[in-house]
C-alpha cells in the first residue's frame, strides 16, 4: 500500500553508501519518499567528507541532508573539543546534524584504555556545539532489551544476535541497558540547548511508560520510530494510540534502511520489490487498524506479530514529516 494522502514522507534514518545515491533516488520515487536524513556513513565507511557530499549530491540533489559522526580513533586529552570543531567544519560544508552510534558507551575507550562512558564529562563540549549550531544530535544508545539478556534458546532476539553475535552485551564487560539510558539521559538533562533525538523510540520500545518519562522530563527530546515497530506494536493499540497522540510533536518516522553498507546488509543488497515491502509494512502499520500483521522486521527481529495503530491524518502529517522538518531547516524547501 502507499501512503493514504498527498504529502509526502521524510525516513529520518537511513544509512546509505554514495555508490548507492542514484537507487536511493530510484527507491524514493517508488515509496513516496521525499527526503531522507542518511546519518554517519561516511566516517564509519572512511569516505572523505567533501567526496561523499559530492556524490550524495550528484545522485540525489536536495533530496538527502546527513549527519557527521566524531572519529573515537584518537580519543586522547582533548577529544571532545577536537569532535565539536570537526562538528562545526562539516556543518559549514553541508552537515545538518550529529549521528552518535551506540558504541559510545559499550566500546569506545579513551587513550587510557578506560571505557567512554554516554556521559563522560569530556563530551560536554561536543553536545553544546551542537545547540550553539542548531543542529539536532541523532543519539543510539543502548539496543533492545534482549541484547543485555542471556544468549540461549529462551532469548527472543536468539535468530538475530546469531546473525550479529557482536549486537550481544549481555556478558559482565558491558554497562547494563538501564545504566546506559541514564547516561544518556544525564547529558539530555545538562545540555537542555541541544535537541537530542533518542532512536530506535529512545532505545526502550519495551516500556512505553519510560519513553513517556524521558519525553515529560525533557522538552528538548525526541524519538524515532526506526526498526523497533516490532516492539511499538506488541503492546495494547489503545495505549500505543495515546501514546503518539501525546507525543505527537516530539516522535519521528524512520526506518534504519540500508543500502551499501555491507556490516549490516551483507553482500547481496535487497531488490526494489523487497524495499517497497518493507516501506508498505510501515504505512500499513501506522494507517490502518489491521491486527496480527507482520513487523517490517520479520522474522529476524522476532517472529512474532503486531497490531496497527491507524493514527489520524493530522499526526501522521507530524510524524512522516512536519516534526524533523522543524528540527532541520534544509528540510523545510
Amino acid at each position: 500500500m502507499a501512503v493514504s494522502f498527498s504529502f509526502a514522507v521524510i525516513d529520518a534514518h537511513v544509512h546509505i553508501h554514495p555508490d548507492m545515491a542514484s537507487m536511493m533516488a530510484r527507491i524514493m520515487d517508488a515509496n513516496h519518499l521525499e527526503r531522507v536524513v542518511n546519518l554517519g556513513i561516511l566516517e564509519l565507511l572512511g569516505i572523505p567528507f567533501q567526496e561523499g557530499m559530492a556524490a550524495f549530491h550528484k545522485g540525489l540533489g536536495e533530496r538527502m541532508v546527513y549527519f557527521a559522526t566524531p572519529d573515537f580513533r584518537d580519543t586522547s586529552a582533548g577529544f571532545g573539543d577536537r569532535m565539536a570543531e570537526e562538528l562545526e567544519r562539516k556543518v559549514a560544508a553541508g552537515a545538518c546534524g550529529l549521528k552518535i552510534f551506540k558504541e559510545l558507551g559499550l566500546r569506545h575507550k579513551d587513550a587510557g584504555g578506560s571505557l567512554i562512558p554516554v556521559d563522560d564529562p569530556r563530551l560536554d563540549s561536543l553536545w553544546a556545539k551542537a545547540g550553539e549550531l542548531g543542529v539536532p544530535v541523532l543519539i543510539h544508545t543502548a539496543d533492545p532489551v534482549a541484547f543485555f539478556q542471556p544468549l540461549d534458546e529462551k532469548n527472543e532476539r536468539w535468530e538475530e544476535l546469531h546473525l550479529h553475535p557482536e549486537w550481544h552485551f549481555g556478558t559482565p564487560e558491558f554497562p547494563s541497558h538501564d545504566t546506559l539510558l541514564a547516561q544518556r539521559n544525564h547529558v539530555i538533562e545538562r545540555h537542555p540547548g541541544t535537541t537530542f533525538i533518542g532512536a530506535h523510540l529512545g532505545n526502550y520500545p519495551e516500556s512505553l511508560s519510560y519513553v513517556d518519562s524521558c519525553l515529560e522530563r525533557y522538552p528538548n527530546f525526541y524519538v524515532d520510530t526506526c526498526a523497533r515497530i516490532g516492539e511499538i506494536g506488541r503492546h495494547p493499540i489503545k495505549d500505543v494510540r495515546a501514546f503518539f497522540l501525546k507525543y505527537q510533536d516530539h516522535v519521528i518516522f524512520g526506518t534504519d534502511l540500508v543500502l551499501g553498507w555491507e556490516a549490516l546488509t551483507g553482500p547481496e543488497e535487497a531488490d526494489d520489490l523487497e524495499i517497497k515491502t518493507f516501506y508498505d509494512a510501515h504505512w500499513r502499520f501506522f494507517e490502518t487498524d489491521d491486527t496480527q500483521i507482520p513487523h517490517p522486521g520479520f522474522p529476524v527481529q522476532g517472529r512474532w506479530r503486531v497490531n496497527a495503530v491507524h493514527l489520524p491524518g493530522a499526526v501522521l502529517e507530524k510524524l512522516y514529516a512536519r516534526n524533523i522538518q522543524r528540527l532541520i531547516l534544509a528540510l523545510r524547501g
